[in-house]
């Protein structure tokens, strides 16, 4: 039990201050099947909702959607991180 603590406790700080740190790593989304032709003509993506915000400072509702476009803008487009895009402040 004494072991289990400690892992979640070194998990949260770890967790903790890399958000603090402002570690954005973020994995990347492979966009290989979304330019497979049959997929490309559907066109479709799921409802589902998980946003990203990219480089080009576009929250996209998920890594379908980003998919498409970032395959349309000839794959110019990087995570930024996960969530949605701060506006900038004025």
């Amino acid at each position: 039990m004494e072991k289990s603590k400690a892992f979640l406790l070194a998990f949260l700080a770890t967790s903790y201050f890399s958000y603090i740190a402002g570690d954005t790593s973020f994995k990347v989304i492979s966009c290989s099947h979304y330019q497979k032709k049959f997929v490309q003509k559907k066109h479709i993506c799921s409802i589902r909702v998980s946003p990203l915000c990219a480089s080009n400072n576009v929250t996209y509702p998920n890594s379908c959607v980003y998919c498409f476009a970032n395959i349309a803008l000839d794959f110019t487009l990087r995570i930024q991180y996960s969530g949605k895009c701060m506006k900038p402040t004025s």
